[in-house]
């Protein structure tokens, strides 16, 4: 059965692609896609763009460019070596974020259909409350 999982985290205040990535990265998500850097600098056009693990800057300094052009912009981050993680979405607004969970999905032992939630929010929750988080919304639809 496919799934469509998401989290959607407000800010107080328009929050920047560096300001996100740090405190995500500082809590330990790492933007390790099967050992390289995938992101979108405009999700409207083209494919996804992979970069080798030490450019890093440049990925960001990409992103931070595609948002401030007033694109959406992406980037797949796991939890440090689970290899678990998805699609962070930055919006042009700032006061937006957006995670689509697609990487080796965590799953409810008691509901193995649904994701589990709170496994996501744990590590999540904490860092972006240090940048102004006010508010998540979460879905899980069959």
């Amino acid at each position: 059965m496919s799934r469509d999982t998401d989290f959607v985290f407000t800010f107080a205040r328009p929050v920047g692609v560096s300001d996100v990535l740090d405190a995500l990265g500082a809590a330990g998500w790492v933007p390790d896609d099967m050992g390289s850097i995938t992101h979108h600098v405009d999700l409207e056009d083209g494919d996804a763009q992979q970069r080798p693990m030490d450019e890093f800057p440049a990925a960001v300094a990409e992103l931070e460019q595609g948002v401030a052009a007033g694109h959406i912009s992406t980037i797949t981050l796991t939890w440090r070596d689970t290899r678990t993680g998805g699609s962070f979405f930055f919006y042009p607004s700032g006061d937006r974020l957006m995670l689509a969970p697609i990487l080796n999905t965590r799953t409810r032992t008691d509901h193995p259909d649904f994701l589990d939630l709170e496994w996501y929010m744990s590590r999540l929750l904490g860092p972006l409350a240090g940048i102004g988080l006010t508010g998540v919304e979460t879905s899980d639809l069959a």
